[in-house]
């Protein structure tokens, strides 16, 4: 039986694009056409059809069914620009294949697929329709299967070939699923449907009654079924116009459309497929394809840094070997070695190591193996890798770490991901698969060395190739300073942290877990009173249906799975007086905290009772450290829950915890890069600022008396500058109207108008550039700044103004950690055991706590020295965290 593959673009570019946000050449964003290629071939690959065609969406607003609903998608958000930019490529890519394309005015994809699909059934060709819209799942025949993208197996394609099938995804069979939505609506594609009526009410009702015609010719009946009240049938009554038309809406139009069967046949045309992937830089793709077995290789010359693009990763070099120079040696042999840069990457069960044309893999299954290796990186030679962290933790010393790739390609792009296959594709267009997809769920510890280290070597000699690019990068945008002197030295300090860790109290632990249990149980208890019923309250749907059809409550938001229940909504309905709303939101919080930190933390702790978090160098855009398993940075700081947690965490017999940070160092950060004289005078005459601010935004006199909750706005209000706020978000914040929130703005710039100059410095550089840069010269891209959409060119103003604030009192923390650490590194009696944000908690032998104090007070206040502002910190010791706030 022959085949035929209906592909939905748009389902498929939008999951490409998403997936590979930051592909780019010099000239174009490439990530939604790389992703898009990838899923094409492989659905060849997995259907192997003889047809295909490519169904393409039109404009809404020339749409039929936006003729007979104006709300038809009407919220649907336009597509990024970046996306747009891409999809004359993702055209191209159709012609290279041969596959045929097809829009129809006035009509969707989903009326296309659905036309052509049923046209090919009828010939008796069997037919996947590769989409993300399992609404499309109506169209199934015999000879029609759906392939929704993202919903089987490790993320591939879910594929719906009987009725069965689409009834335990969907809850109806194929035909109904117009009646379904014509109940339910759809708030993403802008159907009504009919008010709080969802897909647990309206399935009992299809499945009794037939179709939308049979529920609404026994209205009369319907409050016999489970959870249908009288006050819903009479939403129905109210909404039968709508039901019908959403009915109408969500039904796919078979349309009149000639096809010519031998039209649809696909075949790749190579040369203009090689010309199309040579000009895109898909040096991968053209390999994999194997499109050219002797592509040329054309240096590209240097291109401006003007842009987004910082002139990245124009590699001109040969495509990687490693079969050809792969050896598993003995740690004898590294003694052989005398000459860098060596390019190393290392797992615990063994370590590749890549120099000049060699690649070689040392199994550490031995004594001896580690012994030699432990000596090898003591010698006097550059070594590069992609994160030395793990090596140092695991005990190894290297006496010259020279380059580190993955925090070199993190300063250059602010990309954020730490996996090494992300950086050897973008550097150096090498697509490596990762350790599942060549090995599943197989322990690496059961591989033989031969097929473990082949793997390994891959990323040794990637590393390798990408270091002298890397390299040059670093220069050409002056960032050697900021990894050399910054983030380098860092990698040290932050691995003795993480192999240091923090003392808990287990005990305690359990005994706070006991009595988290006990609210939560009044709570439940309280909750499950005012509702009337018992429900799983961590239900997101469960709670809908008990605020807004049990309690009748109005709803305030929907989303795509029926009405929200978010905090935002939550909090809404406390405002508005709604008692459970309070209760509701006092038990997540309970129980985020139960779950996320007082029941885990002790599981985790080492026999020593111990917790040993993960400092993440490139975990944020910004430059600010991240900690994971456990993020020790998201504890809540003033709630009495998040001090009662910190409380556990405890100095070990014999030492006391000292907790320094310093005082309002964004604030003062925001002084000096300003240079506002109202700011800089405030901290030099030791004022209140946000006594300062408070005066202004609420119009006091200055003998009037400023209240505590007129001081902790305006300290919001500071704070809402550097986060870069709109007045929108800080009415949400402040429970005020958007527009007292913008008088607050505008008299905060009244205030300090020289605030309001630097904010337009860095967004007139950041459209200049697309990127921003800190006090010490990091750089930050900034993703659409020059974008058309407003929204996203809002959000991408408020990342720039937060970049250069936030980054440079993120880097005055690090150059003060390579400071105290030259002072304390080889010391016993103290240790620093944590840095979250702007503190720094250490553990210090009782009897020198108060010489360790000043030390470290003198050198966080004189490491920085701004020419207007005085950097201040605040010091407190105590048994526990708790206690150095």
């Amino acid at each position: 039986m022959k085949k035929a593959v209906l592909l939905d673009v748009s389902a498929i570019m939008y999951r490409a694009f998403y997936a590979n946000l930051n592909f780019k050449t010099k000239t174009e964003p490439t990530g939604a056409v790389y992703g898009f290629i990838n899923t094409l071939l492989s659905i060849i690959n997995e259907f192997n059809p003889e047809y295909m065609v490519a169904a393409f969406d039109v404009s809404r607003s020339s749409l039929k069914r936006s003729e007979l609903y104006s709300e038809y998608k009407a919220k649907r958000d336009a597509a990024p620009e970046d996306l747009i930019k891409q999809i004359s490529r993702i055209e191209e890519v159709l012609d290279c294949f041969g596959i045929k394309k097809i829009k129809i005015d006035g009509h969707e994809a989903d009326d296309v697929l659905g036309t052509v699909g049923k046209k090919l059934s009828a010939d008796n060709i069997k037919t996947y329709v590769v989409t993300g819209d399992k609404d499309l799942a109506q169209i199934l025949d015999k000879n029609i299967s759906i392939a929704l993208l993202g919903k089987g197996d490790g993320g591939g394609l879910k594929i719906l070939s009987t009725p069965e099938q689409v009834v335990e995804q969907i809850g109806v069979r194929p035909e109904l699923i117009p009646d379904l939505f014509g109940l339910i609506g759809d708030s993403s594609d802008g159907i009504p449907g009919v008010r709080k009526i969802g897909v647990k009410k309206a399935v009992p009702m299809i499945d009794k009654y037939g179709n939308l015609e049979g529920v609404y010719e026994n209205l009369d009946k319907l409050t016999e079924l489970p959870g249908i009240g009288k006050s819903l049938v009479q939403n129905m009554i109210d909404d039968k116009e709508l039901a019908f038309l959403s009915k109408k809406l969500a039904t796919i139009e078979i349309l009149p459309l000639d096809i010519n069967l031998e039209d649809l046949k696909y075949k790749i045309q190579e040369d203009k497929m090689l010309k199309l992937f040579q000009a895109l830089e898909f040096k991968s793709l053209i390999k994999k394809m194997k499109l050219s077995e002797k592509e040329e290789v054309v240096a590209v010359e240097k291109v401006s840094t003007a842009g987004t693009q910082l002139g990245l990763f124009n590699f001109s070099g040969n495509e990687m070997e490693t079969e050809s120079g792969f050896r598993i040696i003995d740690g004898k042999k590294l003694s052989t070695i005398n000459n860098g840069p060596v390019s190393i990457y290392y797992s615990k069960e063994g370590m590749a190591i890549s120099v000049g044309t060699k690649d070689m893999y040392l199994p550490l299954n031995s004594k001896e193996n580690i012994d030699e290796l432990k000596n090898f990186l003591q010698k006097d030679i550059e070594f590069v890798t992609y994160n030395f962290k793990p090596i140092l933790n695991d005990g190894f010393k290297i006496k010259n770490m020279k380059f580190d790739t993955m925090i070199a390609f993190h300063l250059l792009t602010s990309q954020t991901r730490e996996e090494v296959e992300v950086m050897l594709d973008r550097v150096v267009d090498e697509d490596l698969e990762k350790y599942s997809e060549v090995f599943g769920k197989t322990d690496s510890k059961i591989l033989s060395s031969e097929e473990y280290g082949q793997f390994l070597v891959k990323r040794s000699r990637g590393i390798l190739m990408a270091y002298d690019e890397l390299v040059k990068e670093i220069q050409d945008n002056l960032l050697t300073e900021v990894l050399q002197n910054i983030e380098m030295p860092l990698i040290e300090i932050l691995s003795s942290m993480e192999v240091e860790g923090i003392k808990i109290d287990k005990v305690y632990f359990e005994n706070y877990s006991k009595e988290l249990e006990i609210k939560l149980e009044k709570l439940t208890e309280k909750i499950y009173e005012i509702a009337g019923t018992e429900f799983n309250i961590n239900s997101p749907k469960q709670l809908s249906e008990i605020l807004f059809i049990n309690l009748n409550l109005n709803p305030i938001k929907k989303n795509k799975t029926g009405l929200s229940t978010s905090v935002e909504v939550l909090e809404e309905l406390q405002d508005k007086g709604v008692e459970i709303a309070k209760y509701i939101l006092e038990f997540r919080k309970l129980t985020k905290l139960k779950t996320t930190y007082v029941d885990p933390l002790p599981k985790i702790a080492d026999k020593d009772s111990r917790l040993h978090t993960t400092f993440n160098q490139t975990g944020t855009a910004t430059g600010r450290l991240s900690s994971s398993n456990p993020n020790l940075q998201n504890i809540p700081v003033k709630t009495e829950e998040g001090i009662k947690i910190r409380e556990g965490f405890v100095a070990k017999d014999g030492t006391l915890l000292l907790g320094v940070d310093y005082s309002q160092i964004e604030l003062r950060v925001l002084a000096e890069l300003s240079g506002d004289e109202q700011l800089i005078a405030a901290y030099n005459r030791n004022e209140d600022l946000h006594s300062l601010t408070a005066k202004k935004i609420f119009q006091l006199k200055d003998d009037e008396p400023i209240s505590r909750e007129q001081r902790t706005a305006a300290k919001i209000v500071n704070f809402s500058i550097i986060y870069g706020k709109t007045a929108f978000g800080l009415s949400q914040e402040l429970k005020i109207t958007p527009k007292e929130a913008g008088e607050y703005i505008e008299r905060y710039f009244e205030q300090y108008p020289r605030v309001k100059e630097l904010e337009g410095k860095i967004l007139k550089s950041a459209s200049e550039n697309g990127y921003v840069e800190t006090y010490f010269n990091r750089k930050r891209i900034i993703e659409g700044i020059n974008s058309k959409n407003n929204n996203i060119r809002k959000q991408a103003e408020r990342m720039a103004v937060n970049s250069v604030i936030q980054g440079t009192a993120a880097e005055i923390l690090k150059k003060v950690m390579i400071e105290l650490y030259k002072v304390l590194k080889d010391k016993t009696d103290i240790k620093l055991l944590l840095q979250v944000h702007d503190e720094l908690i250490f553990e210090i032998d009782k009897d020198k706590v108060q010489m360790y104090k000043e030390i470290i007070e003198k050198t966080m206040t004189e490491t920085i020295k701004f020419k207007n502002v005085k950097l201040e910190v605040n010091s407190s010791v105590g048994k526990n965290w708790a206690e150095t706030k």
